[in-house]
């Protein structure tokens, strides 16, 4: 063989070559686009919507801040019942509160008697790897009976035992004790005025339960072994009082320059829903005649626990990055509800349909996101029952029927308005029916069925022009009663009721 065909057997094999290692290669990206995408669940309690600082430049929140720039922020999405308990259970089973059974911060339900399965269990189902870290709050912690985990496979949790979880209390008792030692005089749900002024911490951030939970969920990834696609929950209890946060977060901001709630011009509460409801006495009699820097230091030290549970957040998604587990990832945050902070007549924590208890952060993000839809802000009427069928619909699993959401990556899917629910009045029940304009809230007799309700059941109510009464302090139900915009969103939300065929309480 002469040199000229040498060089050209050459050029030959040098062309094979190439070809295959582009046939790899599209290969390759071809089983990676089509592998089912890691799902990392973020949530946290009591977060309001506007407690980041995408929305509120005073607000320091970089890791959030970054999952919004990068993804979907939802603007108007709301939970379904101002509370945990019961908000949770809806989401996690996608159906609305009465559907669950489960509507106020009650004993939960016992395995035998879920209405569906979890969205844990879905993707346990469909051949996710499922670990969770954190509050889930299946029922109350004094409940006469244990949950299981419900479809999570390796489970850590600082409170409310699970039957075949790891708890703080039964392997670091000495941590669990100095925690409880510090909030001691925080009351019930650490939600005594005292625990809402807070303190800086004197305890390690491990010794936290938050703390506790974000080690093990650190220690999980840095370990993991696993190659079936992800499934990880990591769900904290703050920035839920009480206020003591660990050193160094406070920093971020200005004691002197904080601002805080607003009060109307009452001489009482006027909340025709929720009036009395939750400890109200303790709250006014307090706080009526708390010092400025009491109300400066409560809300700088809400600001300062959103300020921690970001920065495990960042943590954690920088733990997944170096992992890997991020290349092809949807990376969901939401809270439970939101927190009043004494807006509205020195109202606090959740138990009203006011904005600033019923609106979420909401925020979808990742790698595995299609691309038109990163950078995005989406108005529709977005709730926390969407967020089953959602990622569901992410990872190409069937949406079981009783799913109550839409999957809010369809932008044709809508909704004319969005829901919440208060149960906290044994004969009375009360419904919002939002948008971003207006909000109806209808205060009803309770029926045992919610496809019972009709006009005659209607006690009394409340209508709020949103965009020019965004504190909610003007009333125009009862002068209002010709108006076609109340009169439609009275006819929207009583047909909501009916609809909701399975309710059933």
């Amino acid at each position: 063989m002469n040199n000229k065909q040498n060089r050209k057997l050459i050029q030959l094999i040098a062309f094979l070559m190439l070809l295959l290692i582009l046939m790899a290669c599209e290969t390759k990206t071809a089983t990676t686009q089509s592998a089912k995408p890691n799902i990392i669940f973020l949530m946290d309690d009591q977060h309001r919507h506007d407690a980041i600082g995408i929305v509120d430049s005073t607000m320091y929140t970089p890791a959030l801040d970054k999952l919004a720039k990068e993804g979907i922020r939802f603007t108007q999405a709301v939970c379904q019942a101002p509370m945990c308990v019961a908000s949770r259970n809806s989401m996690m089973f996608g159906m609305y509160p009465n559907q669950v059974g489960i509507v106020r911060n009650e004993h939960g339900l016992r395995d035998s008697l879920l209405p569906a399965k979890t969205l844990a269990q879905l993707f346990q189902d469909a051949g996710y790897e499922t670990a969770g870290f954190g509050k889930t709050h299946w029922g109350t912690s004094s409940q006469p009976f244990i949950p299981s985990t419900r479809g999570f496979e390796t489970r850590y949790i600082g409170e409310c035992r699970e039957e075949g979880a790891v708890m703080m209390i039964d392997v670091a008792p000495d941590r669990k004790e100095r925690y409880n030692e510090e909030v001691k005089e925080y009351g019930g749900g650490e939600e005594k005025p005292l625990g809402y002024i807070g303190r800086t911490s004197g305890i390690a951030e491990g010794d936290h339960r938050d703390g506790w939970v974000f080690e093990q969920c650190l220690n999980y990834i840095n370990n993991r072994q696993d190659e079936r696609p992800l499934f990880l929950y990591l769900s904290f209890l703050k920035p839920h009082a009480g206020h003591n946060v660990p050193e160094g977060y406070e920093s971020h901001y200005d004691l002197e320059n904080t601002e805080y709630a607003e009060q109307p011009f009452w001489d009482e509460d006027h909340s025709e829903h929720a009036f009395g409801v939750n400890r109200r006495d303790m709250y006014i009699n307090f706080w009526k005649d708390a010092t400025e820097e009491q109300w400066k230091e409560m809300t700088l030290r809400y600001k300062a626990n959103c300020s921690w549970t970001d920065h495990m957040f960042k943590r954690t998604l920088a733990a997944l990055d170096e992992k890997n587990l991020l290349d092809n990832a949807i990376i969901i945050y939401v809270s439970d509800h939101g927190e009043m902070l004494g807006e509205r007549y020195y109202r606090f924590n959740k138990y009203c349909l006011y904005e600033s208890s019923v609106r979420v952060p909401f925020i979808i993000s990742g790698k595995a996101l299609p691309k038109e839809l990163m950078g995005k802000e989406d108005s529709r009427n977005a709730e926390l029952i969407d967020v089953l069928p959602t990622l569901l619909s992410a990872a190409n699993i069937e949406i079981p029927q009783s799913a109550m959401g839409i999957n809010l990556l369809d932008t044709n899917t809508s909704r004319q308005g969005s829901f919440c629910a208060l149960h906290e009045k044994k004969d009375q029940a009360a419904f919002m029916w939002r948008n971003a304009q207006h909000k109806l809230i209808l205060v009803m007799n309770r029926k045992s069925n919610l496809s019972e309700y009709n006009k005659d059941d209607i006690i009394d109510g409340e209508f709020y022009d949103l965009e020019n009464d965004p504190q909610e302090w003007n009333n125009k139900y009862h002068s209002s009663e010709s108006d076609p915009i109340m009169t439609r969103m009275k006819d929207e939300l009583l047909n909501h009721l009916k609809s909701q065929v399975k309710s059933k309480i």
